[in-house]
C-alpha cells in the first residue's frame, strides 16, 4: 500500500476536512455531544468531514465512542 495520495483523493478531498490531528483534541467532545443525541457535525463540521474522507480515522472514532458507550452502562471494558 502506497502512502501517496492520488490525483483523485485530492480532487475528492472535502475543504472543511482538517486532517488527521486538528480534530484530535475535540473527538471526545464529539462523541460526547453524539451520545447525548446531538449532531456533533454542527459544532465540529471539520471533524465530520474528516471522518467521512479518512481511511484510519473512522476506527479510531468508534473505538472511542464504544469506550464510551461501555463507560455510560458501568462495562469494564
Amino acid at each position: 500500500m502506497s502512502d501517496r495520495i492520488s490525483l483523485d483523493q485530492l480532487l475528492l478531498a472535502d475543504p472543511a476536512d482538517e486532517g488527521c490531528f486538528a480534530g484530535a483534541d475535540f473527538l471526545a467532545e464529539y462523541v460526547e455531544l453524539e451520545l447525548a443525541g446531538e449532531d456533533p457535525a454542527i459544532r465540529f463540521p471539520g471533524l465530520a468531514a474528516h471522518l467521512r474522507a479518512c481511511p484510519d480515522c473512522p476506527a479510531v472514532y468508534e473505538g472511542v465512542l464504544e469506550a464510551a458507550r461501555a463507560e455510560l452502562s458501568g462495562e469494564d471494558g
